[in-house]
């Protein structure tokens, strides 16, 4: 009985293995070029993850073998404009992978899905549709610019302190992240989690490191991850439950949402406000969900943009010259509206984000029925292509000498200006119906940010630890600098 059961297990597994192996060696992904593990394996894909690389893998094998690109058995990776614009599309039915159900806030792949982690293209609609009026540029100019302006005031006094403490060297990647999630949970939450005024960050992110750990280790080994959190005791640890710190943050916009005032309202009650009587509304857990996952997108994204926006305008005299030049002809009080005609500040935002932007990693969609045809290669229905616009923003057939960092091509009358093209391919916030809704907030944000910036610090230079090396662009959920630090050198102290 032993040596039957042995020999039908062994019968089983052969005749799995062979299935496998003629699946693969029909599969109409062959005709797509790309390293020869890619048939079998996208462990590579998964290890330059980990290692915090990955839009550089993906760029590396596009350098490689060109456009279209085989990365895995059941993935193709696609930097031809063209076919970016027929997957991302208005109307596309390319629809995100379940890929971003990993991204809940509840946990991993655990419901309900906020709207950056929904897959169903209704249920994306309707939210965005609810969402997406308080995210407006009048809206926000209306509601909320006097807030940000505020929060960066808030900041420019915590650099001073600082400076003022440390012989006038500072972090700025510290700022950035204090000012962005002081105004990010003011608009989600009604009330700011005050780290400008302590100088320190709130112990929420501490949870939001262990989330994004746990979030790449289910989105890397998901089985072993599902089964391993289903175990006795090892199930327990730390690793199956960081999320729940994080909703039980988003409660407070829940509460708040129902009890607002002039000092606590936020972006949910105004929506909740202006929904129509035909509109379905936001339920407490889904408000919950909602107000954790825009801290999760809204708060290191910017931050570290305006990280590198610093470093750049730094590294080039000529460039912080012409730029401190224009901010201090602005006339008091700054508003977005009279920072956003300024042509230098403008082309040294776009190009920073061209090269620099926060989110440059892959959007991974799903083939829909029928199939289709990419590169002049059919790609059936199930399978996952992918864009990423790392790769786009370094196409040197759109971007001309497209690594160096160039404020020029943005502005009026300049290369970006006069090409459709160029235009097209800037996607630093994803394309489409499932673009990101807070792009709006981010530009505003970025614009007073550095306007405030280079206005209290005409003159501000680069620490001598802050090097090409140490800013080298690491990139896991976002792009970080290597050393998670920029320290400047800020005058007069």
């Amino acid at each position: 009985m032993g040596l039957n059961l042995a020999t039908l297990f062994s019968t089983a597994a052969a005749v799995y293995l062979l299935g496998r192996l003629i699946t693969l060696l029909l599969s109409p992904l062959n005709r797509f070029p790309g390293p020869w593990y890619a048939k079998f394996t996208g462990l590579p894909g998964t290890i330059a993850t980990l290692s915090r690389r990955q839009a550089q893998y993906y760029h590396r094998l596009h350098e490689t073998y060109g456009p279209f690109v085989r990365v895995s058995p059941n993935q193709i990776f696609v930097s031809d404009l063209e076919a970016f614009k027929k997957i991302h599309k208005v109307g596309s039915n390319f629809l995100k992978s379940n890929t971003y159900h990993f991204f809940a806030p509840a946990g991993p792949g655990e419901p309900p899905y906020g709207l950056f982690a929904m897959t169903d293209k209704e249920d994306h609609a309707q939210r965005r549709k609810l969402l997406a009026r308080g995210f407006t540029t009048t809206s926000l100019r209306t509601d909320w610019e006097d807030i940000v302006r505020d929060k960066i005031a808030d900041t420019i006094r915590g650099l001073k302190r600082d400076a003022a403490a440390e012989g006038g060297e500072v972090d700025i990647m510290k700022w950035w992240m204090l000012m962005t999630s002081d105004t990010i949970s003011r608009l989600m939450f009604g009330e700011s989690f005050d780290g400008l005024k302590t100088g320190e960050e709130d112990p929420w992110f501490g949870h939001l490191k262990s989330a994004n750990t746990a979030v790449f280790s289910a989105m890397s080994f998901p089985t072993l991850y599902a089964i391993t959190k289903r175990l006795p005791v090892v199930g327990g640890l730390w690793i199956f439950h960081a999320h729940e710190p994080i909703l039980d943050k988003g409660r407070i916009a829940v509460e708040n949402s129902k009890n607002s005032s002039e000092a606590n309202t936020s972006l949910f009650s105004k929506v909740m406000e202006q929904a129509g009587e035909d509109e379905k509304g936001l339920s407490d857990l889904e408000i919950c969900v909602e107000a954790a996952a825009f801290m999760v997108g809204g708060t290191d994204t910017t931050s570290n943009t305006l990280t590198y926006l610093v470093w750049a305008v730094l590294s080039r005299d000529e460039l912080r010259e012409s730029l401190e030049r224009e901010l201090a002809a602005v006339e008091e009080p700054l508003t977005d509206a009279s920072l956003e005609a300024l042509p230098i500040l403008t082309a040294v935002i776009e190009e920073t984000l061209r090269l620099h932007g926060a989110a440059p990693t892959p959007l991974p969609r799903v083939v829909p029925d029928g199939g289709v045809e990419l590169g002049g290669r059919f790609v059936p229905a199930g399978a996952v292509v992918a864009t990423q616009a790392w790769t786009l923003h370094r196409d040197p057939t759109i971007f001309d000498d497209p690594e160096t960092f160039d404020h020029t091509r943005w502005l009026p009358g300049g290369p970006v200006a006069r090409s459709a093209t160029a235009k097209a391919a800037f996607t630093p916030f994803g394309a489409g119906s499932r673009g990101c809704i807070g792009r709006h907030l981010a530009y505003m944000e970025l614009r007073f940010g550095a306007a405030m910036f280079f206005r209290a610090f005409r003159g501000a230079k680069l620490a001598a630890s802050t090097t090409p090396e140490s800013m080298v662009m690491a990139n896991l959920a976002v792009v970080e600098p290597e050393a998670k630090a920029c320290r400047v050198v800020l005058p007069g102290f």
